[in-house]
């Protein structure tokens, strides 16, 4: 944009100056045909017609040529008509009568008045044709006539507000399609996006162009997801409430069996109340990362005591949960909440779906070279299919089993999406992928490192 308005106003500054030179080197010429025309003129009365008739010639073009009088003087300044010349005489003055002068070819006047034109009778007498106001003496110098002045200002004017109605519609067309845009998303129409003449521009107004597309595709993409989210979250919760309007049912039918279903109820109330918290988890993790609240972890130690919760609450045997770390302290700046909750998620998903008795494996590695902190947490289990693996982190999607072909029913399905969120948020990424031998591997990378 800069450069397109740069060089526009240049670009009108220069036709204006050339435009200018032009008309006044026409004019110059034209002035020019025009004073040896007058001249020539004349001199033609002069010769054929004498003195007298060169008088009479003389007042009658003064009379209608009133722009630019004509003088004719001899070789003493002195005007054939008596007028008072512009310009006191140039040489001494005239010699008394009866004395005569000196020859014309010794003058005193005789050549130094570069505007004048010289004339000459048919005795050889030789006169001075002036003008005033005198003709200019090069294309580029004063004075200029009215026609020049008006025309002129007339080619500035508008070669300036040709170009500059032009760069004006160059800038303000793209805005006005991109306002158009806007209000289209504005109603709703999250599909509407700037015309390809702007996108295709290659200035700021073509970049803007296909930065509003982007943020137009991301706008779309987070309020479709928002929409599918809450599609979800009735879904999950509608089956929890059914099965416990079911409970109730079968309670009220058959009294005797009044404290199976009170178990039921009291399972899906838990579900129900799980599921309502890491909804409520997931919807805090939508925020700026400006907001967290960071400080110096351990991570190593923070691991040790999620493994440790981990075996305590599953009753699974000490063999079977095994943390692999260095043995100094891996400290990283980091809220310790989200990277707990990150962890965790990892963690339990994997005691649902390995079974009590596979074994599960972390592993913590650093890479002083690269920086880098990366934490593996791998199952036993039936693993996930390979098609699946990118999706298990999207809210409440339930992979199916490697090994059966259906989906999971365990589990809240936000878990993983909760990782994959409050890793976002710390400059990592997690993936996952089937390991070999069996199970599934969930790797989770975050930047920077500190030993002690």
């Amino acid at each position: 944009m800069f450069t397109r308005v740069f060089v526009s106003f240049w670009a009108a500054i220069v036709l204006i100056a050339t435009g200018a030179a032009g008309v006044t080197a026409l004019n110059f010429l034209a002035d020019t045909d025009y004073v040896a025309a007058v001249t020539r003129e004349a001199e033609e009365v002069l010769r054929f017609e004498g003195l007298p008739a060169l008088r009479r010639w003389l007042i009658q073009r003064n009379l209608t040529q009133k722009e630019q009088r004509t003088f004719i003087v001899d070789v003493y300044d002195r005007e054939i008509l008596g007028q008072a010349l512009p310009h006191p005489p140039r040489g001494p003055p005239p010699p008394p009568p009866g004395f005569g002068g000196p020859p014309p070819h010794e003058a005193p006047g005789f050549g130094r008045h570069p505007e004048r034109a010289r004339i000459y009778a048919t005795d050889g007498t030789s006169y001075f044709v002036l003008f005033h106001p005198p003709p200019r003496r090069g294309p580029f110098s004063p004075p200029f006539s009215l026609p020049v002045r008006a025309m002129l200002l007339t080619l500035a004017l508008g070669i300036s507000g040709l170009i500059s109605y032009l760069l004006a519609r160059s800038i303000s067309t793209p805005v006005q399609q991109l306002q158009q845009t806007a209000r289209k998303l504005s109603s709703g129409r999250l599909n509407s996006r700037v015309p390809a003449v702007v996108v295709a521009r290659g200035d700021e107004i073509g970049i803007l162009g296909r930065e509003f597309d982007a943020m137009s595709e991301r706008l779309s993409a987070v309020i479709a997801a928002r929409q599918r989210l809450l599609r979800d979250i009735s879904h999950e919760l509608r089956s929890p409430l059914a099965r416990l309007q079911m409970a109730l049912g079968l309670a009220r039918q058959d009294p005797a069996t009044t404290t199976e279903q009170l178990a039921r109820i009291e399972r899906e109330a838990a579900r129900l109340d799980r599921l309502i918290d890491q909804v409520l988890e997931y919807a805090r993790l939508d925020r700026d990362p400006a907001t967290m609240s960071f400080e110096e972890v351990d991570l190593t130690e923070l691991i040790r005591q999620i493994a440790y919760d981990a075996r305590f609450e599953s009753q699974r045997p000490a063999d079977s949960l095994t943390f692999d770390h260095p043995n100094e302290s891996v400290l990283i700046d980091a809220d310790v909440q989200l990277v707990h909750a990150a962890i965790d998620n990892v963690v339990r998903n994997a005691q649902i779906h390995a079974g009590e008795r596979s074994p599960i494996e972390i592993k913590l590695t650093v890479d002083a070279a690269s920086e880098l902190i990366t934490l593996t947490i791998r199952d036993y289990g039936p693993g996930v299919p390979d098609a699946e693996l990118h999706r298990i982190f999207e809210p409440f999607y339930r992979a199916g089993r490697l090994d059966a072909g259906h989906t999971s029913a365990e589990g809240t399905g936000i878990g993983l999406a909760v990782t994959a969120r409050a890793i976002s948020l710390h400059n990592g990424k997690v993936t996952a992928d089937n390991a070999d031998g069996g199970g599934l591997r969930i790797t989770i990378t975050l930047p920077g490192n500190r030993l002690r």
